[in-house]
């Protein structure tokens, strides 16, 4: 072992590797002998020696004898002696104290308790819809075939959910944490705000009822006041952003058992259907589907709906189960 080292480590200068290399060294073999002759030659270059010089393992002798018999200090010692012992014990009790204290410092590792944050996941089924509250208040209408996920430490480190489907958001306020939801690429930002948000089949789409929000996609980035509807397509090559006015019913009626097409294509309709009400709609060929529809219903069951739609429409359906067919009147 280094002296050098040693006399950093005994001077409280030894950097923490070095540190580490003197107490593997202490606990071998012969290292206190060694130690002691290092600690008595730096005693003795510390403080010059006197003419009375004591031998150093007379000086531990004599410790020894004066803990074990009462004595006079001025019989067996003189003044000045008895003040080197005295240093000496109480570079002694440093020392031992200093080496205790590193090693603990060394061997010690806090212990931080860590709860791993996992995954919650909500969803619904075809033909379903779902009221959530979050734990910072917000609440979720959750629309058919759609899902949101957020982590365990929402409303606490973060307030960040991903939807797949449709949702309709009331957003609780909280200033200190944004309200995010993430839709395929696109990221949208709110405080305190109510808005619907929609992700299918590379479609996304937010529409703002209240409030204001901020949405992100790429380097594209635009906010949105009450009544605009922000739409993106991802088939479209050019993908941008396209913003628009909607009506209410049109798009959240939803939530409230509302249908409402104002000029939307038959084909949509039929595609939203399937995943409300949870049946699978089979199209007889040659039937136009591209027609566009105006229409409200509330509140009305698969049956009524489609013989509305079939009224204006002109086509006939059958309902067995869970499967629908369409075809043409035979009229």
């Amino acid at each position: 072992m280094k002296r050098e080292i040693i006399i950093k480590f005994l001077r409280h200068t030894a950097i923490l590797e070095e540190q580490r290399q003197v107490l593997v060294w202490l606990a071998q073999p012969g290292a206190k002998k060694a130690l002691d002759e290092i600690l008595k030659t730096e005693w003795d270059s510390t403080f010059p020696k006197e003419e009375d010089e004591t031998d150093y393992q007379k000086l531990l002798q004599q410790i020894h004898f004066r803990t074990s018999v009462e004595k006079k200090r001025s019989q067996l010692y003189s003044i000045a002696p008895w003040s080197k012992i005295f240093r000496l014990v109480a570079c002694f009790v440093l020392l031992v104290a200093s080496m205790f204290l590193i090693k603990k410092g060394i061997d010690y590792k806090e212990e931080t308790p860590t709860l791993a944050e996992r995954t919650i996941l909500r969803k619904t089924g075809l033909g379903e819809k779902l009221t959530l509250k979050l734990p910072d208040g917000t609440g979720i209408v959750l629309n058919a075939n759609s899902s949101i996920k957020f982590s365990s430490g929402f409303g606490k480190t973060n307030r960040f959910i991903e939807l797949t489907g449709e949702g309709y958001f009331e957003i609780a306020k909280d200033s200190l944490r944004p309200f995010q939801v993430q839709t395929g690429g696109m990221r949208t930002t709110a405080l305190g705000t109510e808005f619907n948000a929609y992700a299918r089949d590379g479609v996304y789409a937010v529409a703002l009822t209240e409030g204001k929000v901020a949405i992100e996609e790429t380097n594209k980035k635009v906010e949105l006041k009450p009544g605009q509807r922000l739409i993106l397509d991802k088939h479209d090559p050019l993908s941008n952003f396209k913003i628009e006015a909607f009506e209410f019913n049109e798009i959240v009626g939803w939530k409230e058992g509302i249908l409402n097409f104002d000029r939307v294509a038959l084909r949509s309709i039929f595609n939203d259907l399937e995943k409300w009400y949870d049946v699978k709609i089979t199209i007889e060929e040659g039937f136009k589907v591209d027609r566009r529809v105006i229409g409200t219903f509330r509140n009305k069951n698969l049956s009524d709906v489609l013989t509305g739609l079939g009224f204006s429409m002109e086509f006939e359906f059958s309902i067995n189960k869970n499967q629908v067919m369409i075809k043409k009147n035979s009229q």
